[in-house]
């Protein structure tokens, strides 16, 4: 039992190293295909233009993943079997009698406080 625990938790880190050093890697590369569209804008327009377009794109991509992480997956719930037991126990009158234990439960606790002496 704890040996897939162990597992479990190993596994979990060696995800999250391997999810860290590619996002590190993917920043990087990200900050120099900046620079080199940058430059490569400047060559042809102006630097605003070249600031505009630049930007655009990042925002662009900033609203694309956001709305990535907004999506929920599709998971097929399969079809819970109703239990007859578990339908003749929710009436009312079953209710009410629940109702009235808890209050009773409540009352009793609240007159003999834990700290309390007899």
């Amino acid at each position: 039992m704890f040996e897939r625990l162990q597992n479990s938790a190993r596994f979990a880190v060696r995800r999250a190293a391997f999810s860290g050093g590619a996002a590190l890697c993917l920043l990087v590369g990200a900050g120099f295909l900046t620079v080199a569209g940058w430059l490569a804008l400047v060559a042809i327009t102006s630097a605003q233009v070249a600031a505009l377009i630049v930007g655009c794109i990042w925002v662009g991509a900033g609203f694309v993943l956001l709305a990535l992480g907004q999506m929920r997956p599709k998971v097929d719930v399969p079809p819970v079997e109703k239990n007859p037991n578990v339908e003749a126990a929710a009436n009312g009158a079953t209710l009410a009698e629940a109702f009235i234990y808890g209050l009773e439960s409540g009352r009793r606790k609240a007159s003999n406080p834990p700290g309390a002496r007899r």
